[in-house]
């Protein structure tokens, strides 16, 4: 399996292109055809989320047919790709520290 199989493979149904798993590929400095570096496909995967998110914000409505995308199941898939390489997830809103001492 090459690198560009694998990421077609666990990126289906995110409404990706195979132009946007080139530009993941391009960007992250790897070559698709290479054989398969499954650590390299995630941190490209992780590093270059914006390309995903921009194939899964379309929400399309046309003629009494619509598709919208479950952006929660998006964001445990990227909590879950977090997660298993260890990296910080900057999707979700972390709780802010105040001061409020003051209102003692």
């Amino acid at each position: 399996m090459t690198n560009k199989e694998y990421l077609i493979k666990s990126l289906n149904g995110m409404n990706l292109s195979d132009d946007d798993i080139d530009i993941i590929l391009v960007k992250a400095g790897l070559d698709g055809d290479a054989d398969l570096d499954i650590k390299a496909c995630d941190t490209a995967v992780y590093k270059r989320f914006s390309v995903i998110l921009k194939g899964t914000m379309q929400n399309v409505s046309e003629g009494g047919y619509s598709v919208s995308w479950n952006i929660d199941a998006i964001k445990l898939f990227y909590n879950a790709l977090c997660n298993e390489l260890g990296k910080e997830n900057v999707l979700v809103n972390r709780p802010k520290i105040r001061n409020r001492s003051n209102m003692w």
